[in-house]
């Protein structure tokens, strides 16, 4: 049996993605951007906890906390552990990818609550419409074709993309001042490895990192260290009192 750990309430402000999102993702209430944001930030906690050994028990946005008004901190109150075996893991995964996509659109959408699976399948060109352009290919090929690809080395790939296109049309003398200008001020946010949270995700999910644990150990090992020194001294005291 897959073991379940609920992660534990901290001393953070949590609210809810369905509260945080405006209820079920009602447009206006919060940006595109916010959205895309949250969502970023929700797969990249997503992808930390299946490096970990873990998936996601359930995308229902009520057990999906928002920590201090922050889009920056996710934290999905249920995980399972994952079994040993690598084709499982896979699978794991890749449904987890999917349900994520799901309840994106869903909030996108407005439509959550009577979003089928297989209706949204069948119908997605529909749902593209009220989707942000430039991520209706991803979600295509998640829902589509089951593509088993995180939506942050989505973006992460297509801003290294716009950026390499830019830099050609600057290069070309196509591309004015302003591309230009985009590229310094934009360079360093386009670089795959600044798509990382993992520092904030190493405190939230404390117990299934080991984080927890070592400093447990750390704690102990002085004042025993210290405990044990104490017993050999008195030893040796008690040794050279005899003779």
């Amino acid at each position: 049996m897959a073991r379940i750990v609920n992660v534990p309430k901290e001393n953070d402000v949590e609210m809810t993605l369905y509260d945080y999102t405006g209820r079920e993702g009602v447009l206006g209430s919060i940006s595109d951007d916010k959205f895309k944001e949250v969502f970023l930030n929700m797969d990249l906690a997503m992808k930390y906890v299946h490096k970990h050994g873990y998936c996601v028990k359930s995308f229902n946005p009520l057990e999906i906390q928002i920590l201090n008004n922050s889009p920056k901190q996710i934290k999905f109150n249920t995980l399972l552990e994952m079994p040993e075996d690598k084709a499982l893991q896979d699978e794991l995964k890749n449904e987890d990818i999917f349900h994520s996509a799901c309840l994106q659109i869903g909030l996108y959408t407005n439509s959550l609550r009577y979003l089928k699976e297989d209706f949204l399948r069948e119908n997605f060109d529909e749902f593209a419409k009220n989707l942000p352009q430039d991520d209706v290919p991803y979600y295509r090929g998640v829902i589509q074709r089951k593509a088993g690809v995180y939506y942050s080395e989505y973006v992460a790939e297509k801003k290294k993309r716009d950026l390499e296109m830019l830099e050609k049309e600057v290069a070309s003398g196509e591309g004015k001042d302003s591309n230009k200008q985009l590229i310094k001020s934009n360079g360093l946010g386009f670089r795959e490895e600044n798509i990382n949270n993992d520092k904030i995700n190493d405190n939230i999910y404390k117990q299934i990192n080991g984080l927890k644990d070592t400093a447990f150990i750390n704690y102990l090992i002085i004042p025993t260290l210290i405990l044990l020194t104490g017993i050999a001294v008195s030893i040796v005291a008690l040794f050279f009192s005899l003779f």
